[in-house]
């Protein structure tokens, strides 16, 4: 994502155009054996590098986000007043493991970068939503209407996007001027926030033991979150 962040956001279609299956293979392959690759050294494109990190998520033994946390978030989208269902969905994202938090917040932080170079990249909050909720979260359809299901969670991942500010980083919740009354409401225009933010204070961890070193989550893990897991 970090060479996404300095070398894709202007590339039209990203995270929705497929990048070469043979290309994608070996920069898996590679990563595997060596997670501090440098890709843009190794030439790869674009789309390729953006392939290959969703099939990663979608290849973990369990969704990035947990399948009780799913349940969670359904039941917070439900709630009509729209304020409220943000505060629910926040709280609910206190509860995810400290790993997956981290990473979901690093991934949804990027995408929203993203979104904000839309007019060059083609790429809004709608369209990385509809890119992402099925690799991130996974559901069970056979537990749930298909259709349905499809909706709800592209939804969520949307408002996690749009709201991303509020979601991970404290700040108020923003609806710029014309925006439809109860829509996803969108970010103003200006610098995205990243995880690099002073002065911001991010929930406590859960009350369960971390995950262990060993889950396929670390190397996607901010530097200083991997040397306090190597110390627990």
């Amino acid at each position: 994502m970090t060479y996404h962040s300095a070398e894709g956001l202007s590339t039209e279609g990203i995270y929705r155009v497929s990048g070469n299956k043979s290309e994608m293979e070996s920069l898996q392959r590679q990563f595997d054996q060596d997670h501090g690759l440098d890709f843009a050294e190794k030439d790869f494109t674009v789309n390729a590098v953006a392939g290959a990190m969703k099939s990663f998520f979608s290849e973990l033994p369990e969704p990035l986000v947990p399948y009780n946390m799913q349940i969670e978030l359904v039941e917070a989208h439900k709630i009509n007043d729209r304020e409220q269902k943000l505060h629910a969905l926040k709280e609910v994202l206190k509860k995810f493991p400290r790993e997956n938090y981290e990473v979901f917040k690093y991934v949804i932080s990027h995408l929203n970068k993203v979104s904000h170079h839309s007019r060059v990249n083609l790429m809004t909050s709608e369209n990385l939503s509809i890119c992402f909720w099925p690799t991130l979260m996974r559901p069970d359809f056979s537990t749930m209407d298909a259709l349905t299901a499809t909706r709800i969670y592209q939804t969520i991942i949307e408002l996690f996007i749009h709201q991303c500010p509020f979601f991970f980083y404290n700040r108020p919740i923003v609806e710029p001027p014309g925006a439809t009354p109860g829509s996803p409401s969108a970010l103003p225009a200006g610098p995205p926030f990243l995880s690099s933010t002073p002065g911001i204070a991010h929930p406590s961890p859960p009350q369960t033991p971390p995950p262990s070193p060993q889950s396929p989550l670390q190397p996607l893990l901010p530097p200083q979150l991997q040397a306090e897991q190597h110390t627990l």
